[in-house]
């Protein structure tokens, strides 16, 4: 199954993404973050008091969450196939900061997001930067592991 491209990078971005939620959701139960990532996604679809009163809230939260990283995990493997594939962990990091930007920076900010109307503080952007590096890292490190097989990265692992 893993020699599917498409697949790959949807096991690469689920990964990546279980990874990166791991301190996310510790920093959201310590107060520091006010919502995790999955709130944000999940809030195209229910007002967000429904993902902190409802079960089901939290499982839209998740599901969307998971889709979104297999996304973005089907896309990096297919931006490497277009590029040479050497530096693996540095383009994941890249991608990250990429993402950061585009997700957390722009698309969270749209009104069609329901959380965009409640400010962020710097310390919550910095740590979202943070977490949205190590979503980039986790991908490179999981496609320099397991790439080659579907020649994604060199065979050196670069």
């Amino acid at each position: 199954m893993l020699r599917d491209k498409l697949l790959f990078g949807a096991f690469a971005g689920v990964f990546a993404g279980l990874v990166m939620d791991l301190p996310e959701y510790i920093l959201w139960e310590l107060n520091i973050l006010n919502h995790p990532l999955s709130h944000y996604a999940a809030s195209l679809f229910v007002e967000h008091s429904v993902l902190h009163s409802n079960k089901l809230g939290l499982v839209l939260a998740l599901v969307v969450s998971v889709v979104y990283s297999a996304f973005l995990g089907i896309i990096f493997i297919y931006l490497l196939n277009l590029m040479n594939k050497r530096f693996v962990l540095a383009k994941g990091l890249l991608y990250g900061a990429f993402i950061w930007l585009f997700s957390y920076g722009i698309l969270s900010s749209l009104p069609l997001v329901k959380l965009s109307v409640y400010s962020k503080t710097p310390l919550e952007i910095l740590l979202f930067f943070l977490l949205h590096l190590l979503y980039g890292f986790c991908l490179g490190l999981f496609t320099r592991k397991f790439g080659s097989k579907l020649e994604i990265v060199d065979v050196q692992g670069n």
